[in-house]
């Protein structure tokens, strides 16, 4: 343990990143703070004693000759891409590449996860021939992992292209000269609590991470996690965590729900709101943030640590629970897109993430039927979307999932329901539809339940279906009162009574609305004959007036009293 320069670390035989780490997340500002550090370095006088951090490692347990590398994996990562690029432009790239990129068996030095490898193996000997990397090589980045190698190997380019001849070499000596703190356990499980008492003093660090080190922490300190094998299923187990995650947050869904700023958190806060374990009771409340539920995960943890078997029986059911947790919600992204009623709880409806916990749950269990996805849609428009926010409603309905299973959830939602405002949402819903945020879900159970999914999915994903609504009489004949007579107003502020009411709406492509705006109604049926939407291309418009509009109105609430609330109002 102490400092070292580069040089004497980058002359041991190899180091590997394990397989349950996290992907390589550097981009191209990372690069440039390290590009930053060492320009400084150059520049000072003397040349050497800058500190790039923490290296924590432990020796692989299959190769003496090798250290897995268990925290720094993002700046050892780009510092080898740099030294790499810098030794292979320099006059003196033989002797530099054999002392510090190749171990024994003319291997690199450094082992990236195996998906990294050779992508990485074939960007670097495009950065020996090129001034930058080709779009070839560009389509191969698969993964998230493998863009951000491609941007960062891309930015490294563009910095040494700038360089000349006799400069490459005095990069090289600075960088070698630069410090790190070496940190070497005897394994992995200790050098996981290493890291966890140098990250966890105010360092950044991802949650997981932190939440990875924090169990990997307690098992190897008070559960013998080395010995019983707890450390290594820790270990496999945020492996899976960290590539399932990777799915979710380059799924094409994930920027249309739940949250703007949705990431790997949110996530841990819905699982901490699902569970209520016998050693820990219920985690979760819906007002605590991330790190506030964090802490009081770890401060369950000081307390089990007194039991060490019941600490043991903990983590392994924790750590268990939160890989199935967030396999679950990737399998509800992807049941998007071939459920139909998925698809319109989560891109029509946006329903709210209060309700995360119990649906995720659901999910785990096979619970989460068509029926139940529809009473949740229902919910969400009376306990969010009309004349209320419930929030604490929504996320506890998991206690009664949790304590009596999904029949009483079924009747806790519907009691819920029932004590809501629901003569006030469905006036909402009639004479106020263009301002109701549920508008497109309401009007697609009404109208369009036997729309497929793929044409549902067409819409959505050229974004078709936006928060505007078609006005089938137009905003235009606020122009016109003459007109306005013709269609039965009596006057402009008769029209003013019915023009954002339902009857007066439809949900129509934004394409085709633009061109309806102010057309009158013998053109839009034009328009309405090319919609993807079939109840648009057959709705009677050329005849519409302000007594079509009534008797919509009046069809619609009784569809809301008669069928969509129906269990609600009994």
């Amino acid at each position: 343990m102490g400092q070292e320069t580069l040089e004497k670390v980058f002359a041991r035989d190899k180091f590997s990143i394990p397989t349950y780490q996290r992907d390589y997340a550097w981009r191209r500002e990372n690069f440039e703070d390290l590009w930053e550090d060492l320009q400084e370095a150059i520049d000072s006088k003397e040349k050497q004693g800058h500190f790039l951090g923490t290296l924590v490692v432990s020796p692989n347990k299959n190769d003496k000759n090798k250290f897995d590398i268990i925290d720094g994996q993002q700046r050892m990562t780009t510092i080898f891409i740099l030294l790499s690029i810098l030794i292979k432009k320099s006059d003196y790239k033989d002797n530099y590449t054999i002392k510090f990129l190749l171990d024994k068996r003319g291997n690199e030095k450094l082992e990236l996860i195996p998906q990294n490898q050779d992508f990485l193996k074939e960007c670097l000997e495009q950065a020996e021939r090129n001034n930058c990397l080709n779009k070839v090589l560009e389509q191969k980045a698969n993964t998230q992992g493998k863009r951000n190698i491609y941007e960062v190997c891309n930015a490294i380019i563009d910095e040494v292209s700038k360089l000349q001849k006799d400069e490459i070499e005095t990069y090289i000596d600075t960088l070698l000269k630069m410090l790190l703190m070496w940190l070497e356990e005897p394994n992995s499980g200790k050098a996981i609590r290493t890291f966890q008492s140098v990250n966890d003093r105010g360092v950044p660090l991802k949650l997981l991470d932190k939440l990875k080190s924090l169990l990997m922490y307690y098992s190897n300190a008070y559960c013998d996690g080395e010995e019983n094998g707890l450390d290594e299923r820790i270990n496999e187990i945020f492996g899976e965590i960290f590539r399932i995650f990777l799915q979710i947050e380059e799924h094409k869904h994930i920027s249309s729900i739940g949250n703007q700023q949705f990431s790997e958190n949110d996530i841990f806060r819905y699982h901490a709101g699902s569970i209520n374990f016998e050693e820990i009771g219920f985690l979760g409340h819906y007002r605590n943030s991330n790190e506030s539920t964090y802490d009081k995960l770890k401060s369950k943890l000081k307390e089990l640590k007194k039991d060490s078997d019941k600490l043991k029986n903990f983590i392994e059911k924790y750590t268990k629970d939160i890989k199935d947790f967030y396999q679950a919600f990737l399998d509800l992204l992807n049941e998007i897109d071939k459920n139909s009623n998925i698809f319109k709880l989560f891109l029509l409806e946006k329903i709210n993430p209060y309700f995360y916990n119990t649906l995720i749950r659901l999910k785990i269990n096979n619970d989460l039927d068509d029926n139940l996805v529809k009473l949740f849609a229902k919910a969400d428009i009376l306990l969010f979307k009309s004349r209320s926010s419930k929030d604490a409603t929504a996320y506890n309905l998991i206690h009664k999932y949790l304590s009596n299973g999904k029949e009483q959830l079924q009747d806790e939602i519907i009691r819920q329901c029932k004590a809501a405002d629901i003569k006030g949402a469905i006036d909402d819903l009639i004479h106020y539809a263009y301002n109701m945020p549920c508008f497109h879900y309401i009007f697609f159970e009404q109208n369009c339940k036997d729309m497929d999914t793929s044409s549902l999915r067409d819409l959505i994903e050229k974004k078709q279906l936006t928060q505007e609504k078609e006005h089938i009489i137009p905003l235009s004949i606020y122009d016109n009162e003459a007109e306005a007579r013709k269609l039965g107003f009596n006057d402009m502020e008769d029209f003013d009574g019915f023009v954002d009411s339902y009857g007066n709406l439809l949900s129509l492509e934004k394409s085709l609305n633009g061109k309806c705006q102010d057309k009158d109604l013998i053109d839009k049926a034009e328009e309405y004959k090319k919609s993807k939407i079939q109840f648009v291309r057959q709705f009677d418009v050329k005849g519409f007036n302000k007594e079509s509009l009534k008797q919509r109105n009046k069809k619609f609430e009784e569809w809301l009293k008669n069928d969509f609330f129906k269990e609600f109002l009994n």
